[in-house]
C-alpha cells in the first residue's frame, strides 16, 4: 500500500513532461496510445484504453484544449475522427517515453543482470493480486 501511496501522492497534481501542463496519469496514457497509434479513432482508443467513449471523448477535448492532440476529419469515413499529436504532444510523449526509460535505468542498477524476468516475476505476481482484490470486491468484502 505504501508503494501505491507514493506513486498516488506524486501524480496527484500531475507531471509536466516537458510541455507546461500539468499531465495526469489517464492524459499521459491517453498521449501515449495516440503517439503509438497515429489517426487512431475515438471508438479505438476507447477500446484499447478500456474506458467508455464518452469519457475519451471528453479526455480528448480537454487534451485538444491544451494543444497536445489535434482532431482531423477521416478521409474515408467524414463522420469518423482521426487523432494525433501536435508538436507539443509529441514532447509530452518523448518526455513520458523518456520518465520510463529512466525509471527502467534505475530497476535494472537495482536488479542487476536478470532485469526482465524479475520485473515481469513481480508484474505476474502484482496482476495476480489485483485478481484476488476484485474478485473479493465482487464477493463483496
Amino acid at each position: 500500500m505504501e508503494l501505491i501511496d507514493t506513486v498516488n501522492t506524486r501524480h496527484a497534481k500531475g507531471v509536466d513532461f516537458g510541455t507546461g501542463h500539468n499531465l495526469f496519469p489517464a492524459e499521459i496514457h491517453t498521449i501515449t496510445a495516440i503517439g503509438i497509434n497515429e489517426g487512431i479513432s475515438i471508438t479505438q482508443l476507447a477500446e484499447q484504453l478500456n474506458v467508455s467513449k464518452p469519457t475519451i471523448s471528453d479526455r480528448v477535448c480537454k487534451l485538444v484544449g491544451k494543444g497536445l492532440v489535434v482532431k482531423e476529419k477521416q478521409v474515408e469515413n467524414a463522420k469518423a475522427v482521426a487523432l494525433g499529436l501536435t508538436v507539443r504532444g509529441q514532447i509530452a510523449f518523448a518526455g513520458h517515453e523518456a520518465h520510463h526509460l529512466e525509471m527502467y535505468e534505475r530497476f535494472r542498477e537495482y536488479l542487476g543482470s536478470e532485469t526482465q524476468s524479475k520485473i515481469e516475476s513481480i508484474s505476474k505476481t502484482l496482476t495476480q493480486f489485483l485478481s484476488i482484490a476484485r474478485n473479493l470486491d465482487n464477493k463483496g468484502h
